[in-house]
């Protein structure tokens, strides 16, 4: 067993993260048993973890060299496997493939903590380019929220990947089938029906806090929010009926969606979704809110990266995300994709909703 302690820049332990753990492993796998799909994930994560494990005890230690192209690079997925961040690194590595990108990507798994520790590893690392996060608004949401000293202008905005609307999903059968019952019943009594979200902060809680707020729910922080580790705790949690409504993305509700075990009653879309998951489900702008919340994920590195790392980067992954492979894999998971360099993300997109998010995070206290 190897453990190590994440340490961010200002000194505090952020988390300690164990690599490579067989009985870490195997007692989470078996923890996951109670349900078909905890199971499925349980298999999901030995499965990854015995992979990367193989790899890399079977990889030759492989000289940097100068520049770039290096021969092999990082990336840091800040979710646990089979989530929404982890499927993006992965699909990613195997658009980077496709598109003939010859330098070795080893996949790193650093869930909980809200990205936390995923992104103080990048800053403690060498800043030679050949280290990234695979991220999510939170790189903006845990500072607002106070969670972090870590802010946006720690990091480089490398690219933008891809871009998933937000759900409200109900278990097959729930007394509530539609968001306007959900969102009268919460009008009357905000604590009356329990909210399940992925992680906090995140935009499966600011879909929940922004639908309300333009509903007209008087207190906000009366609202019953339940926080998992992960989208796969959370979607347990639905299937187990210890919680009424989850908002979370698409792509994490597609495989139940199409299991007929759950069904979805909101879509955070500007439009109504035609085809795939979501179908005829209402959009927030149905419902005369003007809400569109577009959850993006995308690559990092630390600030004052090297410009030669950041050009390679962006030229790498707008071949990847454009490739055959990426495109396919994102389709099946129900996402977008959508490159954006650097530049262009943090002025069109990142700031923007730092403005807005900070504004919906002051009304329920919970900006520092």
């Amino acid at each position: 067993m190897f453990a190590r302690f994440v340490e961010n820049r200002y000194g505090k332990v952020l988390a300690s993260e164990t690599m490579f753990s067989p009985s870490h492993t195997w007692l989470s796998a078996l923890a996951d048993r109670r349900s078909p799909l905890g199971a499925a994930r349980g298999l999901a994560a030995i499965a990854s973890v015995l992979l990367v494990a193989s790899t890399t005890a079977c990889m030759p230690e492989i000289d940097r060299g100068e520049g770039f192209p290096p021969p092999r690079v990082t990336a840091i997925a800040a979710g646990s496997p089979g989530g929404g961040l982890d499927l993006t690194t992965r699909i990613t590595k195997d658009g980077l493939e496709d598109a003939g990108v010859e330098s070795f990507v080893t996949i790193e798994n650093m869930g909980g903590g809200g990205g936390n520790p995923a992104r103080a590893a990048v800053l403690q690392r060498e800043n030679d380019g050949t280290t990234v996060v695979v991220e999510s608004n939170r790189v903006l949401l845990s500072n607002i929220t106070g969670t972090t000293d870590m802010s946006i202008d720690d990091f480089t905005p490398i690219a933008q990947l891809t871009t998933d609307y937000e759900v409200w999903m109900v278990k097959s059968g729930s007394e509530y089938d539609s968001a306007e019952q959900v969102l009268e019943q919460i009008k009357d009594d905000p604590g009356s029906v329990d909210f399940g979200i992925g992680t906090v902060p995140s935009d499966d809680q600011l879909n929940v806090l922004r639908p309300a707020d333009e509903y007209g729910v008087d207190d906000l922080s009366a609202l019953n929010l339940v926080a998992f580790s992960d989208g796969g705790d959370l979607n347990n949690e639905l299937l187990g009926g210890r919680i009424d409504v989850a908002s979370t993305g698409m792509s994490e509700a597609v495989e139940l969606v199409e299991s007929g075990d759950v069904e979805i009653i909101a879509v955070s879309a500007p439009e109504p979704i035609e085809d795939g998951p979501g179908t005829g489900a209402a959009t927030w702008h149905d419902l005369d809110m003007d809400i569109t919340i577009n959850h993006w994920r995308g690559v990092f590195g630390p600030a004052d990266m090297p410009e030669e790392a950041v050009a390679w980067w962006q030229k790498a992954l707008k071949k990847g995300v454009a490739s055959d492979e990426f495109v396919k894999q994102s389709d099946a998971l129900g996402i977008n994709p959508a490159y954006l360099p650097g530049d262009e993300w943090l002025e069109t997109v990142i700031m923007p909703e730092e403005e807005e998010s900070r504004e919906v995070l002051e009304k329920v206290g919970l900006s520092k």
